[in-house]
């Protein structure tokens, strides 16, 4: 494909974080990415595989390579099976794809991961990326959903590990080992995952709180409580970071009469510690409503994307510390705590390098000691080493870095996280 060509989003995306290529492939088949790969060893090119380039920071981004591997081509359903709850898919299909498909089928099911822009993220990018959101909380991260996983090494040979059902591995399974590989190891073609029918009944509580102590006293009582959220985010109100409070978004999943005690019990723990709010009954309005509490603005310009993990109990007091920084520096910011996780999504638009090496290290001192870690979604190859590495040294000196000599000796892919 020629470089001037019509670009996917996620191919411009890759262009505004700074990186070169030559030349664009898109393969609509695994038969075919493998010989991409295969052609691409031999004339020693390096090589990057992009999707919907919702998550190109989790990994090294190189200043420039030869060949950009557009994956959004290989966007369809292999296989689905609704006796064992399965269904395999080709890495290029969107997750909003995936849920498309599987709601249509039957009485309707869906895959429970949803990542920031998930109506973009391709799947094989959110397994290389290990990407999640809310409902991480019930159901898991990939690791827990993934059965099997097929790619090409740097060869272009064929690789494949795990199978369609839980219980048909023996020996050593490396689907789980290739999840966050960020693309280093092998380029993920296929992956076939554990899916769910779809729920009687789905309903979601906001509410609002004045003070943090109150938010965090509700939090504590609502995780030593007998209710089964399927999803717990802390936003900040309508006016965004600067407006005063926060706002909790509350989901549950499951039997009509079960969902709809939850919400009355949610709703009255939260009225003991001064909380506000209302139940929305349906699947749709939680979702959307869900989706809107971590999707960034695509229209954002400089989007500085950053995934902070801290012990849950810390998670309202580091929130709260990173709007202050944020109101300190008159920093435009929209950020999700998944207070059942200890997990938050940070967005912002710094307005020169500068404000943003700036924040980075705010923010490495807040999440420091909150004994937490920090790692980019998204953010421009010029940062990313102010980020640090993403594994310890360690480990990538003995572990990482061996295994990346032998399976791609010759760098076709990015180097290893």
């Amino acid at each position: 494909m020629d470089k001037s060509a019509e670009k996917s989003p996620g191919i411009q995306e890759l262009e505004s974080l700074g990186v070169s290529f030559k030349r664009i492939e898109k393969p609509t088949k695994e038969r075919e990415a493998q010989q991409i790969l295969a052609q691409a060893f031999k004339e020693k090119m390096k090589v990057l595989a992009c999707g919907g380039g919702t998550s190109l920071g989790a990994g090294i981004l190189p200043e420039s390579v030869d060949l950009v591997l557009d994956m959004t081509g290989m966007n369809r359903v292999l296989a689905f099976d609704s006796r064992n709850l399965n269904v395999a898919v080709l890495g290029g299909m969107p997750i909003g794809g995936i849920n498309e498909y599987l709601a249509g089928q039957e009485k309707g099911f869906f895959l429970p991961l949803d990542p920031p822009l998930a109506h973009r993220a391709t799947i094989g990018g959110i397994y290389a990326a290990n990407g999640s959101g809310p409902s991480r909380l019930r159901y898991g991260t990939v690791r827990d959903q993934a059965l099997g996983v097929r790619g090409a090494d740097a060869q272009g040979q064929e690789v494949g590990f795990g199978g369609k059902t839980v219980k048909n591995v023996s020996g050593y399974d490396l689907t789980k080992f290739l999840i966050g590989s960020a693309g280093s190891l092998c380029l993920v073609t296929s992956i076939s995952f554990r899916i769910y029918p779809l729920p009687e009944a789905s309903s979601l509580c906001e509410l609002l709180f004045d003070q943090a102590e109150s938010l965090d006293k509700f939090l504590a009582a609502l995780r030593s409580s007998i209710l089964l959220p399927s999803a717990v985010v802390v936003t900040y109100p309508s006016g965004g970071a600067f407006a005063p409070g926060f706002r909790g978004v509350i989901s549950f999943e499951g039997h009509g009469q079960a969902v709809d005690r939850q919400n009355k019990e949610l709703l009255q723990m939260a009225g003991n510690f001064g909380g506000k709010g209302e139940s929305h009954m349906g699947r749709d309005v939680m979702m959307k409503i869900l989706r809107a509490t971590i999707d960034p603005d695509e229209a954002a310009q400089n989007l500085l994307t950053i995934k902070i993990s801290v012990p849950i109990a810390k998670g309202v007091r580091t929130f709260e510390s990173i709007r202050k920084l944020a109101a300190g520096g008159s920093l435009a910011l929209k950020s999700a705590l998944l207070a059942g996780n200890g997990i938050i999504f940070l967005n912002a638009c710094p307005s020169s390098q500068d404000a943003a090496i700036r924040l980075i290290g705010g923010l490495k001192e807040i999440v420091q000691s909150a004994d937490g870690y920090m790692t980019p979604v998204r953010a421009h190859r010029n940062l990313l080493g102010q980020l640090g590495g993403r594994v310890e040294s360690t480990l990538h000196r003995l572990v990482l870095q061996p295994i990346k000599e032998k399976v791609d000796p010759t760098g076709v892919f990015p180097p290893i996280i």
